[in-house]
């Protein structure tokens, strides 16, 4: 599948406002000035692209139970996802926090989540939504189809998300030379249809791709809020 780009309300899912107010800055294009040792740094790895000030900040933020963008996200999933599926299913329970620095990546390899790496089951859909504009060298760039390797940056403007088959067509970043910081959130889905059950992977933190521990489960039964 080709992406699929779609606008969302930036008053009703706040998620801009809610990461600002966790830094106490007024642009998070600028985020980087809060820690520009790592624009100077050599690039990312798997082993520390998550480690980095701004995700530890976040995910403190988050553990210590910060209702107001949990709440925004399951509005998202029930309000602008549901209506996409006609079947139950599986959502990411929170979705990955993405900062993409000026002279650095957000993700450090090119890879298909559905890899032996990354091992997500098949059939998982890919969305991500754009916190900033996401342009030229701070996009994630990705292949139009699985295997053929013409990468081109997914543009977004802020307020907008996209759908794309992350799951299987290779994707990743440039360094980022825009000097601005880029951030983004972004989760996966599985249709209920598509789960196995007796076939349950497990993502490299260990966390069992299942309701419980990567995923949550949308019931068609449950309404917006």
């Amino acid at each position: 599948m080709r992406q699929l780009t779609r606008y969302y309300d930036t008053t009703k899912y706040n998620f801009l406002e809610h990461i600002l107010d966790c830094y106490g800055i007024k642009d998070l294009t600028k985020l980087h000035e809060l820690d520009l040792e790592l624009c100077n740094s050599e690039l990312l790895n798997q082993s520390n692209e998550a480690e980095t000030f701004f995700h530890k900040k976040f995910y403190e933020k988050l553990s210590s139970g910060w209702t107001e963008i949990e709440t925004a996200f399951e509005k998202f999933i029930q309000n602008e996802i549901s209506y996409i599926f006609d079947e139950d299913f599986l959502y990411q329970a929170f979705p990955t926090y993405r900062v993409q620095v000026p002279n650095q990546v957000a993700v450090s390899n090119w890879h298909y989540d559905s890899d032996k790496e990354h091992n997500h089951p098949l059939w998982e859909i890919n969305f991500q939504i754009a916190i900033t504009d996401m342009f030229s060298s701070n996009a994630t760039w990705v292949e139009s189809i699985p295997g053929l390797g013409d990468f081109y940056p997914m543009h977004l403007k802020y307020g907008q998300y996209v759908i794309f088959d992350g799951n299987r067509c290779r994707h990743g970043n440039m360094k980022n030379d825009t000097g601005k910081t880029r951030v983004s959130l972004d989760f996966r889905v599985l249709p209920w249809s598509r789960f196995d059950p007796d076939n349950i992977k497990y993502s490299y933190y260990g966390k069992p791709f299942a309701a419980g521990g990567y995923y949550k489960l949308f019931s068609r039964e449950k309404k917006s809020v």
